[in-house]
């Protein structure tokens, strides 16, 4: 993750499990879209915005799973 999470965020993610870190958008996305923290049991505290039926997936696991496949 780019900056560190406020004590409130930090609180929110060890409450809920994940905690919004805000809007981020890509070049190629038509709008923004909001990403959150949340804890991989193998990477640590991630960030990633959610991904179909709003599940968030981890990008370094997803990274893996790409490498492996290729």
């Amino acid at each position: 993750m780019d900056n560190p999470l406020s004590w409130s965020q930090r609180l929110r993610l060890r409450l809920f499990g994940h905690v919004s870190v805000g809007y981020r958008m890509k070049q190629s996305w038509k709008a923004p879209i909001e990403h959150f923290a949340f804890r991989c049991p193998i990477h640590g505290l991630v960030e990633n915005y959610p991904h179909g039926r709003e599940r968030l997936e981890c990008p370094r696991c997803l990274e893996d799973a790409v490498k492996a496949e290729g």
